[in-house]
């Protein structure tokens, strides 16, 4: 009896033990998938702050268009008026670029660590219905 219950503790451990190590892969497997997709995502992050950086621009190339097209009927203001029409048009390729980016990256979820965490627990009961488990 007392040789039942050793080999019972023993098993015990050794699911225990890898038990750990698998959530220990699982946490891994997911700080590396998402790093991946952070850095698939950064330069449409970087593009989307330059769109915003360039449209605040404009915003003081309007401004200054406006104030120079009311001030005085000189063709200066449509210099400026053309400067900030630039500014948010390389503002716009910008930012449908950063988009497109960040929608070909999807979400930064570690889709493959949650399948693979998902469908643990059945090869936990599979195992131990085989007669093949972790023991």
């Amino acid at each position: 009896m007392r040789d039942v219950i050793d080999r019972l503790q023993e098993g015990a451990f050794k699911v225990s033990e890898q038990a750990q190590r698998l959530v220990r892969a699982e946490i891994a497997l997911a700080q590396a998938e998402i790093k991946y997709k952070m850095q698939q995502a950064a330069p449409g992050v970087g593009l989307l702050v330059l769109a915003g950086a360039l449209a605040f621009l404009s915003l003081f190339a309007v401004m200054i268009a406006i104030i120079w097209g009311i001030a005085s009927v000189v063709p200066l203001w449509l210099a400026a008026l053309i400067t900030a029409i630039g500014f948010l048009v390389l503002a716009g390729v910008c930012g449908l670029a950063g988009k497109t980016i960040l929608a070909k990256v999807g979400p930064p979820v570690p889709e493959s660590a949650i399948g693979i965490a998902k469908s643990t627990p059945g090869e936990f009961a599979r195992g131990t219905s085989d007669g093949d488990g972790l023991l």
